[in-house]
């Protein structure tokens, strides 16, 4: 059985979309971002949820938006 390796995010996009709010997370590793809706009522708990459960996402093409907010290595 494969283990889920921790990734914390280095960034995220949101951005309206149909219905609701849209987020797009790239993590400090990997090839892919990772992206999803904002369903919960906190916006870290949301970024956190996106990187858990959100559908992968070009990395490309996710660096190429606008950076909504950016996460340092500081915090925790």
């Amino acid at each position: 059985m494969s283990t889920n390796v921790e990734n914390k995010p280095k960034q995220v996009t949101w951005f309206n979309g149909c219905g609701g709010r849209i987020g797009v997370v790239v993590g400090e590793k990997g090839d892919f971002a990772y992206i999803g809706m904002a369903l919960r009522h906190d916006e870290d708990d949301d970024v956190d949820h996106i990187m858990k459960y959100g559908a992968k996402f070009p990395l490309d093409a996710a660096l190429l938006l606008p950076v909504s907010k950016d996460y340092t290595k500081a915090e925790s």
